[in-house]
């Protein structure tokens, strides 16, 4: 058991968990205990009255659902050397994000799939999705058969105080770190065990690759379906998720661009204004950063309002900072390319995830390959950007956090 120092635990806002039972025993990755908990924990959220007024909830309850859970360990075990067997690291320290309040809960997930012992920091912003989350895990640790497993979770909030961080960083085998570069580069000065692994998700930029002709070739029944799925890209999350696209790419000729671009935003736009309202400081904000490109950024061409919800910003060309230009609430960049090459030069380390519709993958693939990029760690079909997995980031993330124990 970790015994914490009254000092640090007079500052630690306990929210899930019991800090006199703090195991840093390691147990097997995706152990059957873990599995029926995660299993459970979707079946309680999934079952409130009102689960479907949180989508994000709702995209992590079904994320681990048992078939789910069971496919991604039939996965893993088949890819597994012979005459090894893995184990988790003992205790993982994890600095969730406020931007995105689920992340938190997949944090956990990820910890308990691993093996390890969860000590979590929840951003000090309220949020409802945070708060359903707590009291489903909350029920569900008070039941017999996970008494156990308190011992392996921890949730807590505690302001920024660095003797705290330091305390936890000393006896945690793995730390997990969600923020902006500077969390990240803040939590790396700080010492930690010799043997500790990190996992980080620092400031990441994300981007969407689009075939006009593809577009062209729908029919208005697909047309709905496509606005539906960029829609959960861009508005599930007010773009504030590193894998929300930024900047939309047409790869064609900038004829077929032009007629694609002028029959798939209206509709869109109807689409999102149907579902989706912003509050008025958002909306302020939007309007503002809109200016600023209007009046100061010399590559865009124009400014294409569809009412409030969707701002569209046309550029000439592609910087290499293009990665600095965000949007949020329903703005996009977007530019016309004759092929993917011409995105090369500006892809560095930065970039996450790359979302198509009517590219191939193999192309994409082949893309990547020769192209040597530093970046682009996901690809995956427009509507499933925020699709969250144990890889992520470029980490196969039970691999990072655990360890192989070879038995010859």
């Amino acid at each position: 058991m970790i015994r914490i120092p009254a000092d640090i635990r007079a500052k630690l806002d306990i929210v899930v968990g019991d800090p006199q039972q703090v195991s840093c025993a390691p147990a097997p990755v995706f152990d059957p205990l873990r599995l029926d908990f995660l299993a459970d924990l979707s079946r309680v959220l999934l079952a409130h009255p009102q689960a479907r007024a949180l989508p994000d909830v709702v995209t992590f309850a079904y994320w681990c659902r048992r078939a789910n859970l069971a496919q991604l360990a039939n996965k893993y075990a088949a890819g597994e050397l012979p005459n090894t067997v893995r184990l988790g690291l003992g205790l993982s320290f994890h600095i969730c994000p406020s931007n995105v309040p689920v992340n938190f809960a997949f944090s956990l997930a990820f910890g308990l799939l691993s093996g390890n012992t969860c000590v979590l920091r929840l951003s000090s912003k309220p949020a409802e999705t945070t708060g359903r989350i707590v009291g489903a895990l909350t029920q569900l640790l008070g039941e017999q058969k996970y008494r156990e497993l308190a011992q392996g979770l921890l949730v807590t909030r505690f302001e920024h105080d660095d003797d705290v961080n330091r305390f936890w960083l000393a006896a945690a085998d793995a730390r997990v770190v969600w923020g902006g570069d500077a969390t990240v580069e803040h939590m790396r000065s700080l010492p930690c065990r010799a043997r500790s692994r990190e996992v980080a998700f620092p400031d990441r930029y994300s981007f969407c690759a689009m075939d006009p002709r593809a577009v062209l070739a729908l029919d208005h029944a697909d047309m709905l379906a496509l606005c539906g799925r960029l829609y959960n890209d861009l508005y599930l999350m007010d773009q504030a998720a590193c894998s929300s696209p930024q900047l939309v790419a047409w790869i064609g000729a900038a004829q077929d661009v032009a007629t694609a671009q002028a029959r798939l935003w209206p509709m869109f736009a109807q689409y999102a204004r149907s579902r989706y309202a912003a509050s008025a400081v958002q909306m302020m904000d939007k309007y503002v950063d809109a200016c600023r490109h209007a009046m100061g950024n010399e590559r865009a061409l124009a400014v294409e309002q569809h009412g409030n919800v969707l701002y569209r910003i046309g550029l000439s060309e592609l910087v290499q900072e293009q990665d600095s230009y965000r949007g949020y609430f329903g703005t996009i960049h977007e530019v016309t390319l004759a092929s993917l090459d011409e995105l090369a030069p500006v892809i560095n380390e930065r970039y996450q995830t790359l979302t198509y519709f009517g590219l191939e993958p193999t192309a994409l693939r082949d893309f990547i390959i020769a192209r040597r990029l530093r970046g682009v760690d996901r690809v995956v079909p427009v509507g499933r950007a925020l699709d969250m997995n144990i890889v992520w980031d470029g980490y196969d993330i039970v691999a990072s956090l655990s360890r192989v124990v070879d038995i010859q």
